[in-house]
Parts: C-alpha cells; sequence; structure tokens
C-alpha cells in the first residue's frame, strides 16, 4: 500500500508540474495588492503577499497565497503595470498546477491604456517563434489576468493579457543541463550551434538589447561541455516595436525595427551554413505561429509583422543578401 501510495503521490506531483507549461489551459489568475506596497520593494528579495485565485481548462478554481515583486530594469522605471516575479511556497502548491513551479515570472503590459495588450502579444510570439527554433527553451503559459488595485480603501481593476515564464531552474532540470551563475564570461565559451542559433533568433526579430558577455537577457547553462543561451525579454525587439524602445546609440541605428547582426565571426563556418539551412526549413512553422497570432491586431499592424518576418527570410535566402547583411557584419 505505501509503495503504490508513493507511485500515485509521485505521479501526481509529476503530472501537475507538467500540466503548468503543457498546452494552453486557458488560464485566468486574479491577484490584488497595493501597487504603492508593490513599487516601493524594489529590492531582490522583498516580496509583498497576495492572495491569486486561479482556473482554467482541467483546473478548478482555487486560492492559495502567493509572494509578488517587482522584477526587471526598464520596464520597472516607466510602466503602470510592471513586470514582476511570483513565488508560491512548497505547501501552497501542493495539489495545484503550481507544484514544482513555484518561481515564476509574470509578463504584463506597461500603460493602463485600451491597446495595452498588443505589446505583450508581440512578446509572447516571439517566445513561441524561439520554441519552433531551439528544443531548449523557457515554456510559457498565456494568462487572461485581473489586478484588482487595492488604492484609497478603493478597489480598481484591471484586465488584461499576460503571460507566464517558467523558472530557469526547470530548463536545467528538464534537460540535465546546469545554471551557470549570472556573472561576466566570455561568448566564446558558447557552443557554435546555440550562440548562432541566439544571434540568428535575434536578428530575425530585430533585437538588439541582449548581451551573451554580461548575460542581459540571456538565460546560460552549462552542458558539461560547454555554455548554452537561451534569450528572454524581447520588448525592446524591432517584432514588438514598444512605443519607449530606443536603439542602443553606440549601434547607430535609427529605430528599434533596423536590424543589426551582432553574433562574433569566430565560429565554425559550416555550423553557421548548417544553422541557416535549418532557419530557412523553418520558416513555413515561423509564418504558421505569426498566423496564430492575427486575430490579436489590426490589418495594419499585421501586415508589418508579416512583412518583417519575411524580410528576414528573403536575407537569409539571398547568397548576397546574407553576406552583406549577417556574414559581414559579425563582431571580432
Amino acid at each position: 500500500m505505501s509503495v503504490l501510495y508513493l507511485f500515485l503521490n509521485t505521479y501526481t506531483s509529476h503530472s501537475q508540474s507538467n500540466k503548468l507549461f503543457g498546452d494552453d489551459l486557458n488560464l485566468k489568475v486574479q491577484l490584488s495588492f497595493d501597487f504603492k506596497e508593490l513599487y516601493k520593494n524594489t529590492n531582490d528579495s522583498t516580496f509583498i503577499k497576495s492572495k491569486m485565485i486561479f482556473s482554467g481548462d482541467g483546473v478548478g478554481e482555487d486560492t492559495i497565497t502567493t509572494r509578488v515583486r517587482v522584477r526587471g530594469n526598464f520596464r520597472k522605471k516607466i510602466c503602470y503595470f510592471k513586470p514582476m516575479r511570483l513565488e508560491v511556497r512548497k505547501k501552497q502548491a501542493e495539489n495545484t498546477i503550481f507544484e514544482g513551479n513555484r518561481k515564476l515570472k509574470l509578463v504584463v503590459p506597461c500603460q493602463n491604456e485600451k491597446n495595452k495588450d498588443e505589446l505583450i502579444y508581440k512578446e509572447y510570439m516571439a517566445y513561441k517563434f524561439f520554441e519552433e527554433l531551439s528544443d531548449i527553451h523557457l515554456k510559457t503559459q498565456p494568462v487572461s489576468l485581473k489586478i484588482i488595485e487595492l488604492k484609497n480603501g478603493k478597489e480598481i481593476e484591471h484586465t488584461m493579457f499576460a503571460f507566464l515564464v517558467e523558472d530557469d531552474d526547470k530548463v536545467a532540470d528538464r534537460h540535465e543541463i546546469k545554471k551557470y551563475p549570472k556573472r561576466r564570461m566570455s561568448p566564446l565559451a558558447v557552443k557554435d550551434s546555440s550562440a548562432i542559433n541566439f544571434t540568428l533568433f535575434s536578428y530575425m526579430i530585430g533585437n538588439t538589447d541582449w548581451s551573451l558577455a554580461y548575460q542581459h537577457n540571456t538565460e546560460m547553462f552549462y552542458d558539461g561541455r560547454r555554455m548554452i543561451a537561451i534569450p528572454y525579454d524581447f520588448d525592446h525587439s524591432g517584432l514588438v516595436n514598444a512605443f519607449y524602445a530606443k536603439p542602443n546609440p553606440m549601434l547607430k541605428i535609427s529605430s528599434v525595427t533596423e536590424r543589426v547582426y551582432r553574433g562574433l565571426c569566430k565560429r565554425n563556418p559550416q555550423t553557421f551554413s548548417n544553422m541557416r539551412e535549418f532557419y530557412i526549413s523553418k520558416e513555413n512553422s515561423i509564418i504558421n505561429v505569426l498566423n496564430g497570432f492575427k486575430e490579436f491586431f489590426d490589418d495594419k499592424e499585421f501586415k508589418r509583422l508579416d512583412d518583417y518576418i519575411k524580410s528576414f527570410y528573403d536575407i537569409l535566402k539571398s547568397d548576397t543578401e546574407f553576406k552583406n547583411k549577417i556574414q559581414s557584419k559579425c563582431r571580432g
């Protein structure tokens, strides 16, 4: 009996752990807190508590207590709704979809305005693109989020599209690799296939807001031989084209929508060629992901997104364009 109980308990825990980042759960989440209290506690180790009510497909409504803090840098300074980190204590997470996924990033819109969800749909789409291009990636779960703002004894209700991003420890566990500490490192320590994939993907979505050396918007893992780099936070990319995004002056470009290839030259030429062919083979998959988001944008914006992705593939499939805009622009 005890062996059977252990088996069933382990199976249930494993099942719950996988469920949160399995299929789209049509997940609905409600949080409530005082914005001033949350935003004044900016230390990475300082959290406030909030009741979290959640439900979804195959997920009965439940209420647990979660700890919340603000995360990030730029958005933390300018946004009305700031990116958050959620932590659920082990006892609270037991027998819920949060079991085994107790540390989470919550990506939310920036400003409290009518079209606030559009930028988040585009950033979420970028994560879904990378899923098509790398087995090792951060999993996500879309959320219909309601935030109850407690202000001067009143409750102000905000509804929005948001999404959860799994903790990097889950990526390490899933692929039996180790999370590398957040410290400066040589980009040449990253294995060629991972580095080229990272930089081609960044070029595809027009993202220059990253650094392998300083692990800026980069999760770094060690597979026992070389490093593996995984990108995250894409709000400054040309694909998203957020109203607040401005390019790094050192890059000498006028808009974040202008692509700049920032990979290193010291990579295996055959690996580079193979990765180029791999990306070309994935064109239909990427376009299918894009088409799946069409309903969330007006015709003008969807055309911009469609043109933007197709212009990347035009460059990739042309030997001349590929040489002039990517190979000849690599660094070092």
